[in-house]
Formats: C-alpha cells, structure tokens, sequence
C-alpha cells in the first residue's frame, strides 16, 4: 500500500505561472463583440429578422453593457461587498430589461432608441467585427507580455524563475510559504484571478503576480480545482518526500553509529588482552642470563 501510494505521488504535473495585466480582460468583451457582429449580420439578411429574438438597440445598449463591465474590471479593484452591489446593479438595469424585451411585453431598448431619436443607437455588424478585433488586439498583446516577462514553473525538482533579459533563478520548495489574495472580486468571479507570492523560511519574496488566472475556482469551470490547490499539493509532496528523507538518514546514522561503538569495542577488548609493562621481566646488565 505504501509503494502504492508513493507511486501516486510522484505523479504530480509541473504547474505553470503567468502574471498578467489589467488588459488581458479584453478578451472578454472581443468575444462577446464578435458574437454580437454574427447577430447583428443576421438581422442585416432578408429572411432571418423573425428568427432572432433581438433588435439592433437591445444589441447595442448590450454591447455598451460589456464595454461598461469591461470598464469596471479593468479601471477598479473591488472589494467582495462592491462587487455584490455592482452585481446586484447590473442584473437590475440591464438584465431585467433584456428578459422584458425577449418576452415581448415591454421592449425598453426600443423605447430608449425611439426617445433618442435621430441618435439611432444601432451598429453594424462591421462595427461589432471592429470592435471585436480592437479588443482581440489588445488581449493578444497583453497575453505575449505576460508570457515574456515572467515565467515560473514548480515541479519535483524545485522552483525555477525565468525573467526576460535576466538568468534563470532556482530554488527549493522545502519551507516556501504561500500568500495569496483575491486583489478584485469582479476579476476573480470572471477569470479566478489572484495575486500570489512566495517567501523563504525567512519570509523574504521571491516573487510576487498580481494577477494570476485561474488561481482559484472559475464559477463557469466549477469542476476544475484552481492552480492555488495544486501548488499547494507540490509544496506538500516535497515536504513528504523531506520526512521520508530525514527518515532514511537518521536511519544511515544509527547504523554508521552502531558500527562505530562495534568497532571501537573490538580495538578496546585488543588493548585490554596486552600485558601490563609491569608484568614483564625486564632483561638488566645484572640479570643471570646476559653475559
């Protein structure tokens, strides 16, 4: 059973660590603007308005919707009670109104377009395609920086730290002490985003990520453990893999000590077996034998 589970042990896979910017959050609203550009180019072909459920105003005050979202996470940290209340805000003024205009009874966004006037609040399917591709832009950039400026990989060797124009760092995991902070809940219910750092036994950084994606649980993956829990289980296997170590040299000096007191028992019963100086006769000019 021990075998076994040693050998389940030593599965473990290396766990891969980026820091990002702020901007990596553009990849949120270029997907939802590219969908909005394969909507709005629907609604732009004959035969296919009745089967779309929306209008060109509920698509563009739900584009605004995601550029203001976008907006809050990438120019505010909010802490878990504002979070709540901007949830709680944003599911009132824009969801309750889209669920009125998909049933049909009251259509808001069509009364806001009609009240605006000759603003016609609507986009084109190209504009939604732009929109998409500027954001697209912005996230491809953020996402080769932070693959470039800092690496770290943990496995069961160590801690190895790769920085761009710099020499590669390594270190031991044994005693490294973990902290880990959710900086922006908006950011960490989206993406499970979170600062982590590590420390030495003497508390002194090795390095520090601001934004980490996927540190913790992604409500949409519930299933897929964060990266947090499995850089946990490497720090706890290396320190399994220290005791089982410690055990075996302590062992090897209980029996290099066993030898020694073997030994040195040996050498003592040799010496103890010669005579004394002064039990031997001591041959003297005087005695009979020497002529």
């Amino acid at each position: 059973m021990a075998a076994k589970s040693d050998k389940n042990m030593g599965g473990l896979k290396p766990v891969y660590l980026y820091d990002h910017l702020p901007g990596i959050l553009a990849g949120f609203p270029a997907l939802f603007f590219l969908i909005l550009a394969l909507l709005s180019l629907l609604l732009e072909l004959e035969g296919w308005q009745n089967w779309i459920p929306v209008g060109p105003h509920m698509i563009f005050w739900m584009g605004m919707s995601i550029t203001l979202l976008w907006y809050i996470a990438f120019r505010f940290n909010l802490p878990k009670k504002r979070f709540w209340m901007v949830f709680g805000l944003l599911g009132t003024f824009v969801g309750i109104p889209v669920v009125l205009e998909i049933t049909g009874r009251i259509k808001p966004f069509e009364i806001i377009g009609n009240a605006l006037g000759t603003l016609e609040p609507s986009a084109s399917s190209g504009a939604w395609l732009v929109g998409a591709m500027t954001f697209g832009i912005i996230w491809l950039c953020n996402l080769i920086w932070s693959r470039t400026h800092l690496r770290v990989k943990l496995d069961e060797s160590g801690l190895t730290i790769k920085r761009v124009g710099g020499k590669g760092e390594r270190f031991d995991l044994i005693g490294l002490k973990i902290e880990d902070e959710p900086i922006d809940y908006l950011e960490t219910f989206m993406l499970g985003i979170g600062s982590l750092s590590l420390k030495t036994r003497m508390n002194k950084p090795i390095f520090t990520m601001k934004r980490v994606i996927g540190l913790y649980r992604i409500p949409i993956f519930p299933f897929r453990p964060g990266t947090l829990k499995r850089v946990e289980e490497m720090l706890s296997y290396q320190g399994k893999v220290l005791s089982v170590d410690a055990a075996g040299r302590a062992e090897m000096a209980e029996a290099a000590d066993a030898y020694d007191d073997a030994a040195h028992d040996e050498d003592a019963h040799e010496i103890d077996g010669i005579p004394a100086d002064s039990q031997h006769e001591v041959d003297t000019p005087d005695s009979p034998d020497i002529k």
